[in-house]
């Protein structure tokens, strides 16, 4: 039946950073202190109490009874209020690590200006960001109780991943390009062009918004952003907005909502909402539902589609799939049965409820009749097989109850000939048990209705020809003499 492998396993390699401390804020403001240089010491007062210098190489500087240092080939100090750092500068405290062209502190708002092939190291969440204009807002009691971080200019973020056992080198980095970003806390914004990777794996929105708290969630924002897997398990994830949802260092959840799709070698997703769920790396769960139309899985040739469908896939292997409110599910196209026009939103019923003509026969190269079942609800369930040493998975049964249908074409021996018949059944239940092993098809058909007996109707390719449409202008049976 279907077998929808949508292998994810490949993501867990990435691994996200984990929660992580927010950077602490200092007690007080940064008072400079001259620690040392090589040259060029030069003290200067312009006005009473005002106290500017200026040094070279290899000038060190610190903020008074604090562990926060600063330093450059050149400084220029006004009064400890502003200092300008020139050539090779650089901060650090007990969070973060700026490097720098040039560093502009001002102490009045404790804001670091970083100009210049800025490198800025958050041992706090793992983060390192590059980029040619950063401005690094310091923590400081009274004045911001969370460190803040704006970049311009096409800045690029890296998050470390956790090595783990089996790794013998360095995980890569997860990265993250914008036109523009903030940082604050747990937070990170990216607005413009974003693009995600790592490896194989690609995003692209117009804005991010990445919570690397116990929240464990980074949003694409299109319209429409996607995340992409290229290779031998390639996949493609697309919706107004793609979720990704990080339990410690495992992603575990990707949604797409707003016209959301999921594509693989083997099948499409499609819906409103789109969204796998995954175990140890494996897809074992993948769900769609819509609020208005249906939602539809197309795999191997078979269209499922009802308000909401969902698809058990433990340890990747295809177990049971679910179909809720107006489920339809019609089987691959197939070329040795009769062709009948049919409807999806429409489904053939039996001939004592609506004209024969509907029935009828088309040319031969219109589209073959596809088995069909409909109903409130449907499950199909699945199990593995062994077909010469090759495991297989196999269609166990289908239930469809609430209001069922099933539609299904069957070859017959007619007169040492092969005649294909249409079988058309109507019930609150029907069950359809299939065999298994090196042998498919159907085994049998159980239909159940209360205290009123099941209707249907099956036709040979005789009684179906005879129920072909008039053509337009001949008379009618009543209308003969």
């Amino acid at each position: 039946m279907i077998r929808l492998a949508l292998s994810l396993g490949v993501l867990l390699g990435l691994a996200w950073p984990g929660t992580a401390e927010a950077q602490r804020p200092q007690e007080r403001r940064c008072l400079v202190v001259l620690l040392g240089n090589e040259r060029g010491l030069v003290f200067d007062e312009p006005l009473p109490g005002n106290e500017n210098y200026y040094a070279g190489g290899n000038v060190r500087l610190r903020c008074q009874n604090q562990p926060v240092f600063l330093g450059a080939d050149s400084i220029a100090s006004y009064n400890g209020d502003v200092v300008q750092l020139m050539t090779r500068a650089y901060y650090r405290d007990e969070d973060v690590d700026i490097k720098a062209d040039t560093l502009f502190y001002t102490r009045l708002d404790e804001r670091l200006q970083a100009r210049g092939n800025v490198i800025i190291v958050n041992r706090a969440n793992g983060s390192t960001l590059t980029g040619p204009w950063v401005d690094h807002y310091r923590a400081v009691r009274g004045i911001r109780d969370t460190a803040e971080t704006t970049a311009l200019q096409r800045p690029t973020v890296e998050y470390a991943v956790s090595r783990t056992e089996a790794d013998t080198v360095d995980p890569s980095p997860y990265r993250i390009e914008a036109d523009r970003m903030r940082e604050r806390g747990p937070r990170l914004e990216g607005w413009g062009g974003v693009v995600i990777t790592r490896d194989s794996l690609r995003g692209l929105a117009d804005s991010v918004l990445y919570l690397t708290d116990s929240t464990g969630m980074a949003t694409l924002f299109g319209p429409p952003a996607e995340l992409r897997r290229t290779g031998a398990d390639s996949f493609l994830v697309r919706g107004d907005e793609v979720r990704l949802g990080i339990a410690g260092e495992e992603l575990d959840r990707i949604e797409a909502h707003g016209g959301g799709q999921i594509t693989n070698g083997t099948a499409d997703v499609i819906g409103e909402s789109v969204a796998i769920a995954l175990v140890d790396g494996t897809v074992s769960q993948t769900l769609a539902w819509e609020s208005e139309g249906l939602a539809r899985v197309l795999a191997e040739g078979y269209d499922v589609r009802g308000d909401s469908v969902a698809i058990d896939t433990p340890g990747e292997r295809l177990r049971e799939l679910r179909v809720f409110g107006n489920g339809v599910l019609r089987s691959p196209e197939t070329d040795s049965v009769p062709l009948v026009s049919d409807s999806l939103a429409e489904p053939v019923v039996p001939t004592d409820s609506i004209p024969t003509d509907t029935l009828a026969v088309e040319d031969e190269d219109e589209e073959p009749i596809r088995d069909q079942m409909t109903g409130g609800r449907i499950t199909a369930r699945f199990v593995d097989v062994d077909s010469a040493g090759t495991v297989l998975t196999r269609l166990r049964d289908i239930v469809a109850t609430g209001n069922a249908t099933s539609l299904y074409a069957r070859e017959v021996e007619r007169d040492g000939r092969l005649e294909p018949t249409i079988n058309y059944t109507r019930a609150d239940t029907i069950i359809i048990l299939m065999k298994t092993g090196d042998s498919t098809g159907i085994h049998e058909v159980r239909a159940f209705r209360g205290r009123d007996p099941v209707d249907g109707v099956q036709l040979e390719r005789a009684s179906v020809r005879a129920a072909r449409r008039p053509t337009e202008g001949a008379a009618r049976p009543e209308e003969r003499p």
